[in-house]
C-alpha cells in the first residue's frame, strides 16, 4: 500500500493498494478531549477517475473532519460504532460501490452477490456471521438440493466462497468486523478440473444441429456459439463482441485490453466463414429494424455483434438458461447431446487443434492465454497474425471434416468466398 499526501492540505491524502485500487482518507490528531493526541484515519470514498468524487470534493470533506478533531469530535471512532452495526447488505453495497469496480470479477461479484449471499444474509449484521453460517450457504451449491432442483455446482460453491473471503477481508478493512469468518475454510470436495471435450463426430455434428437458425435458441446465440467454437475464444468476449472491434475488409479482430482477461489487446484474424457468420448477423439485425418499421414499430439501435432481443448484451444467466433449455428442447425433439458449458467450446477448440497438429505456442496465441516467460512478456512483440489465420484454418478443417463423416442431414459449414 502507497499513501500520497495532498501538497495543499496536511492529513488529506491517497490510498492506493498493490491490487492498484485508489482511495481518498484523511489523517488527523485529536487535540481536545479525553483522548487528545491520539491518532486516526478515515476513509472518504474511491477515486474512480473523472466520473467519481474530485479531489477538490474529498479536500473539502477532509476539512471539515479535520476541524472536528481539534474539537475532540473522533469521526473514526463514530465511523467504527456505526460499521460494527452494519447490515451484510450495507457491506455488499459498499464492496460493490468501493471495490468491485476495480477488480474483473466485478460483474460475477455482483451476480454472485444478489443470487446467493443476499437472499440469506441480507438484514443480518456482518458481525453475526459465522463460520456455520457460511457452511449452510455452501452446502446446497456445492452438493445440491434435491428438493429445490439444483444440480450440485462445486465450481459455483467455490466462486461464492471466494467471494465471501473477500467481502469479509474488505469489512475488516473497513473496520466492521475484526475477523474473517471464512478465514482457511475450503470445500468438503475440491472441484475438479472439467474435461468435457466435443470432438466426437456424432457429438459435433448434433453442436451443429443444435445451432442452425432459431429452432432452439435465438439466432444471434447460435451464431455466438459456433464463433466460439470456431475461434476458441472465452464466451464473455464473443457475446460482448462489438462492430468496431471488427476491420472485416482486412479480416480482423481486435480484442481491447479492457475486455481481455489478461489485460492485453488480442489481435484474432477471421477466417471467411467466421466473417460470412458476423456479417450475416449485421444483416439479420438490419431486416429485424426494418421488419419493426413497417409494423410502425421503432427501430433498436445495437454496438453489439450477437445482441440480445432489444440489442443490449447477454448476461451471463440469461445464456446459462437458453443453452440448458435449448438442450433439453433438442432431447425432447429425439436426438442425443449431453450436457456442456459454453466454456467446454473453449476446450474444445484447443482439443481440435492439437489433433490438427497446431503447436501449443500457436494454441496459446489463438487463446490469448499468457507467456509467462521473460521473452514472452518484455521481448517477444510478433503479433503472430498468419500462425493465428492457419490455425483457425486448421481448426475449421477439422470440424468440417468430422461434421461430413457419415451426415446426410446437417448444414455443413458455409465457406465465404
Amino acid at each position: 500500500m502507497t499513501v500520497y499526501s495532498d501538497t495543499e492540505m496536511r492529513g488529506f491524502c491517497l490510498v492506493v493498494t498493490e491490487a492498484g485500487s485508489k482511495t481518498f482518507a484523511v489523517r488527523y490528531t485529536l487535540k481536545d478531549g479525553d483522548e487528545a493526541g491520539k491518532q486516526a484515519r478515515v476513509t472518504l470514498g474511491p477515486y474512480l477517475g473523472a466520473d467519481g468524487k474530485s479531489v477538490a470534493m474529498a479536500r473539502k470533506e477532509a476539512a471539515k473532519i479535520i476541524g472536528d478533531a481539534a474539537r475532540g469530535i473522533d469521526k473514526a471512532a463514530r465511523n467504527r460504532v456505526a460499521r460494527k452495526g452494519a447490515s451484510v447488505a450495507d457491506l455488499c453495497e459498499k464492496y460493490l460501490a468501493e471495490h468491485a469496480p476495480t477488480k474483473r470479477s466485478a460483474a460475477e461479484d455482483e451476480r454472485r452477490i444478489t443470487a446467493r449471499i443476499l437472499p440469506a444474509w441480507r438484514n443480518r449484521k456482518v458481525a453475526s456471521i459465522t463460520r456455520s453460517d457460511v457452511r449452510a450457504l455452501l452446502a446446497p451449491i456445492e452438493h445440491g438440493d434435491v428438493k429445490a432442483g439444483q444440480r450440485p455446482a462445486p465450481y459455483e460453491a467455490w466462486g461464492v466462497l471466494r467471494l465471501v473471503k473477500k467481502l469479509f477481508n474488505f469489512a475488516i478493512d473497513a473496520e466492521m468486523v475484526d475477523a474473517n469468518p471464512a478465514a482457511r475454510m475450503k470445500l468438503s470436495t475440491e472441484p475438479q478440473a472439467r474435461e468435457r471435450v466435443l470432438e466426437r463426430a456424432d457429438e459435433l455434428r448434433a453442436f451443429w444441429e443444435l445451432t442452425e437458425g432459431d429452432t432452439y435458441m435465438p439466432a444471434s446465440y447460435a451464431a455466438a456459439l459456433r464463433v466460439q467454437l470456431l475461434t476458441g475464444s472465452r464466451p464473455g468476449e464473443i457475446v460482448g463482441m462489438t462492430w468496431d472491434e471488427l476491420d472485416l475488409d482486412a479480416g480482423e479482430w481486435v480484442l481491447p485490453r479492457a475486455r481481455s482477461k489478461n489485460g492485453r489487446e488480442h489481435l484474432l484474424p477471421l477466417t471467411p466463414t467466421l466473417r460470412g457468420i458476423i456479417e450475416a448477423q449485421g444483416a439479420r439485425w438490419a431486416q429485424e429494424q426494418a421488419a419493426r418499421e413497417a409494423a410502425d414499430k421503432p427501430a433498436r439501435t445495437t454496438r453489439y455483434v450477437f445482441p440480445a432481443l432489444r440489442g443490449g448484451r447477454y448476461t451471463d444467466r440469461c445464456r446459462a438458461l437458453m443453452l440448458d433449455a435449448a438442450l433439453a428442447a433438442y432431447t425432447e425433439a429425439g436426438h442425443k447431446l449431453a450436457r456442456f458449458t459454453p466454456h467446454d467450446l473453449r476446450r474444445t477448440a484447443e482439443t481440435l487443434m492439437a489433433a490438427a497438429g497446431v503447436d501449443r505456442e500457436v494454441r496459446d496465441r489463438v487463446l490469448n492465454h499468457v507467456d509467462g516467460s521473460v521473452g514472452g512478456k518484455h521481448y517477444n512483440k510478433h503479433d503472430f497474425k498468419a500462425e493465428k489465420l492457419a490455425a483457425l484454418q486448421a481448426l475449421e478443417h477439422i470440424i468440417h471434416a468430422r461434421l461430413a463423416a457419415k451426415s446426410t442431414n446437417v448444414t455443413p459449414i458455409r465457406r465465404k468466398a
